[in-house]
């Protein structure tokens, strides 16, 4: 989808106007995943900076584990934030699963004919060809399947995770389950970051992008944007506030006090408990 058919007047006015796009739980939840990877990914680096796993520079190793008072604390300090990052994100899903995923998944995660579409002509964009792409909801196809790389990833990530840290209660029997934990790990930790590369150019440094960035501190995002990139959830967004304008005019015509500002709508913006 484009504005270029705008006109310049609806243009400006449209990007003047903020629409409220993740409310307060989703933006702190979302950069608690951000810190928790950050710190996550440079320590797992540094645990495996073993001649035998070496993947990080020497010396990256070297001041990380100085940094934690050795390998032993460094590897504490891992598993301890690794569960502590497992246990909200799990509280979070069985907590809210009727109420927020379950609606979540059926608006980010669930592809339909547009996404589909969007996939191809986002191919053709890439290579230089013609492309016009579909309208797209308030997730675009790239977010929603992303989401399936996080979500495997996450759970792949907190099950071989607790194999590890609790392996001395594992009987010898299965000691197999601790030798296939280690690369499935490391598959599910590299299956994920290879996503978050490409999430953080698309949303931290690709320009058209750069007010969906922004909308994880402040929760906004101006209107000509989700105009041009999320029509679906714009035309949604702006549906509610007609229907809500005109339940005040009856409310008005009732006799009844106007409130001064537009109530909160569920429909109006996603409690992203996975972050993104």
């Amino acid at each position: 989808m484009s504005d270029v058919n705008l006109p310049l007047a609806e243009r400006k006015q449209l990007k003047e106007k903020m629409l409220t796009k993740h409310h307060l739980a989703n933006i702190l939840t979302h950069w608690f995943n951000a810190v928790s990877w950050a710190f996550l990914l440079a320590t797992g680096l540094a645990i495996l900076g073993r001649q035998v796993y070496q993947t990080v520079p020497a010396g990256w190793s070297d001041v990380v584990r100085n940094v934690f008072g050795g390998l032993a604390p460094l590897i504490k300090w891992h598993e301890s934030w690794g569960m502590f990052w497992a246990f909200i994100i799990t509280f979070n899903f069985v907590v809210g699963f009727r109420k927020y995923f379950m609606p979540f998944g059926a608006r980010r995660m669930m592809l339909d004919k547009d996404d589909l579409n969007w996939f191809v002509q986002y191919g053709r964009k890439l290579v230089g060809l013609s492309y016009e792409l579909p309208p797209q909801d308030d997730y675009n196809a790239g977010q929603k399947a992303f989401s399936y790389v996080v979500l495997i990833g996450i759970v792949g990530i907190i099950i071989t995770g607790l194999i590890m840290t609790f392996s001395h209660l594992i009987p010898i029997s299965l000691r197999w389950l601790v030798q296939w934990a280690m690369p499935a790990h490391f598959t599910a930790v590299g299956m994920v970051v290879t996503g978050l590369v490409i999430h953080i150019y698309m949303g931290a440094i690709f320009p058209e992008e750069r007010p969906a960035f922004f909308s994880m501190f402040s929760g906004k995002v101006h209107a000509l944007y989700a105009y041009s990139h999320h029509r679906k959830w714009y035309n949604r967004y702006v549906t509610a506030e007609q229907e809500w304008e005109q339940e005040q005019v009856a409310r008005d015509l009732a006799g009844h006090e106007q409130p001064d500002t537009m109530p909160p709508r569920s429909t109006l913006a996603l409690d992203d408990f996975l972050g993104d």
